[in-house]
This record gives structure tokens, C-alpha cells and sequence, in this order.
């Protein structure tokens, strides 16, 4: 799902003002919507390791702020150690979803090389 660059803007504009999305506005350009085909955990860090701190249901679209690579996650058959930070509320660091569990391709949909998080 994409939408057009104003829109975009827009909407991490607003998700920035209510706390919800923690980014610098040069992640703007970076972010992308992302959906999950499956339930998926939430987590502190880019690893199962990690705190849970939450979940989003299969077919949740959510904002993908930017992606790095941490554990690997094998299952449903894919394998693939990229996850996709999508902000944490009230702006405190990041949260993490696994890339295994989105639509699209092995990035979820967030672009491989703008949307690397040591882009943002």
C-alpha cells in the first residue's frame, strides 16, 4: 500500500504530535505503511530476547519507520533477519516487529536501501 509523499507527511506529522511515532523528521522520507499477514509480537529490540511489549493482529496496517537486521527468524517457511522499527509510544526509542510476519517482500515494503535505519 503506498501513498502519495504529502499524505505520508502528514500522517507522521500527526502520529509525531500525538506521541505515538518517536522519529526525526529527516525519517519522513523514509517511512512506509507495512502489513502484517500474520499476528505479530512487538518488541524492545530487533531479537525474541527482548522485551514484549505488545502485539499487532494479522491484517494491521502500521506505519514502518525504518528496518535493520537483528536475530533470525525462521518460520511458515521464510526465513529472514530483518525487522522493521515502527516507533514506540510516547516517543521513547524504538519498537520492533520481524519482517517474517509483513506482507510484501523480505522488508515488509520499506525500501533497502532508504529506509535502513542508519539512514535515519
Amino acid at each position: 500500500m503506498r501513498y502519495g509523499k504529502h499524505a505520508l507527511r502528514g500522517l507522521v506529522a500527526a502520529a509525531t504530535a500525538l506521541g505515538v511515532v518517536g522519529v526525526a523528521s529527516s525519517s519522513a522520507q523514509a517511512a512506509e505503511f507495512v502489513t502484517t499477514y500474520e499476528a505479530v509480537n512487538v518488541r524492545e529490540a530487533p531479537t525474541t530476547k527482548s522485551a514484549k511489549i505488545g502485539t499487532h493482529p494479522a491484517g494491521h496496517t502500521l506505519l514502518g519507520v525504518c528496518y535493520q537486521f537483528g536475530e533470525t527468524i525462521r518460520d511458515n517457511g521464510v526465513v529472514n533477519d530483518i525487522w522493521v522499527a515502527t516507533g514506540k509510544k510516547g516517543g521513547n526509542g524504538w519498537a520492533f516487529i520481524s519482517a517474517v510476519y509483513l506482507k510484501g517482500d523480505k522488508y515488509g515494503g520499506l525500501d533497502p536501501v532508504r529506509d535502513w535505519c542508519g539512514h535515519v
